[in-house]
C-alpha cells in the first residue's frame, strides 16, 4: 500500500509540474484575449514531450475552442498522458482530466484588451494520471494583451483550486508573461516565462521556466507550432519539447 502511494506521488507531481499552464494556446504558457467570432471553431492538437526528475512523460492534448459570441468562447481539452519514470513502478498510460472552460473579453481599447478563462478540470482520468474521482478542480486566469504591431504581449494571473489528497497544496498561483513577434506574416517568434505555485506542499520553491517557440502559417487558418521550455530554477522539470497543429474555421 504505501508503494502505491509513493507511486501515484510521485505521478501527481511529475504531471502537475509538466503541465503547469494548460490553458494557453499552443505552444505559449501564456492566454491571449482572442476569440474565435461566432459559430468560428479553432481545434488545437498539441503534443509535448517532458523530461522531469526521472521521469520521461508524453502529453497529448487537444483543445476545442467555439464561438458563442464575438467576445465569448466555450472550450473543451482533454488530454492523454503516458508516464515512464525510471526506477519507481514502470509505466502509466490513460486518459488524463479534462478542462471545461469559457474564455471571455470583456474590455478592448486598442491596442489593450482584457478577458478572463475560467472553468473547471474534471476527473475523467485513467487511475493515477489526474484528480481523484468526483473531484473537480475550478480555476481561472485573468489576461491582458497589448497588440503593438509588430509585437504582442500577454500577461496572465491565474489560480486554480485542487482537493485535499496526497500531500497537494490546495492553493495554487500562476503568473506569466509573454511576447509574440511577427517575422513576417506567415511566421511568428513566441518568447514565454512562468512562475507557478508548486503542487507539492513540502516544497516551497515555485517552479519557474522559460519558452522559445515558432508559430507558423501554412494558410490562413492552419498553423504548425514547435517550442522548447526549459527550467529557470530545479523545482522545475529539466526540460519539455512541443508540437502542435491548429485548425480554425467556420462551423
Amino acid at each position: 500500500m504505501h508503494k502505491k502511494r509513493s507511486w501515484r506521488g510521485s505521478l501527481l507531481w511529475a504531471l502537475a509540474l509538466a503541465t503547469p499552464a494548460a490553458y494557453a494556446g499552443h505552444p505559449m504558457l501564456s492566454e491571449d484575449t482572442g476569440t474565435q467570432g461566432i459559430r468560428n471553431a479553432e481545434l488545437e492538437l498539441g503534443y509535448a514531450w517532458s523530461q522531469d526528475h526521472g521521469a520521461d512523460i508524453f502529453l497529448f492534448q487537444p483543445q476545442l475552442s467555439y464561438g458563442i459570441s464575438t467576445t465569448f468562447d466555450l472550450l473543451i481539452q482533454p488530454s492523454w498522458t503516458i508516464v515512464d519514470a525510471s526506477g519507481t513502478a514502470g509505466r502509466e498510460k490513460g486518459l488524463g482530466d479534462t478542462n471545461l472552460d469559457f474564455k471571455w473579453r470583456f474590455y478592448g481599447a486598442a491596442p489593450w484588451s482584457l478577458g478572463v478563462r475560467a472553468g473547471l478540470e474534471v476527473p475523467t482520468a485513467h487511475a493515477d494520471l489526474g484528480l481523484p474521482n468526483h473531484k473537480v478542480a475550478p480555476h481561472g486566469l485573468l489576461v491582458l494583451t497589448g497588440d503593438l504591431n509588430p509585437i504582442t504581449l500577454d500577461a496572465n494571473l491565474g489560480y486554480s483550486r485542487m482537493p485535499e489528497y496526497l500531500g497537494a497544496r490546495t492553493d495554487l498561483l500562476h503568473f506569466s508573461l509573454a511576447a509574440m513577434y511577427a517575422l513576417n506574416e506567415r511566421a511568428f517568434l513566441v518568447l514565454d516565462t512562468a512562475v507557478d505555485s508548486n503542487p507539492n506542499s513540502r516544497q516551497s520553491m515555485a517552479p519557474a521556466v522559460a519558452l522559445l517557440g515558432v508559430i507558423y502559417t501554412v494558410r490562413p487558418g492552419f498553423d504548425l507550432d514547435v517550442g522548447y521550455r526549459g527550467r529557470l530554477n530545479t523545482a522545475a522539470p529539466i526540460r519539455q519539447f512541443l508540437l502542435g497543429i491548429t485548425y480554425r474555421g467556420a462551423l
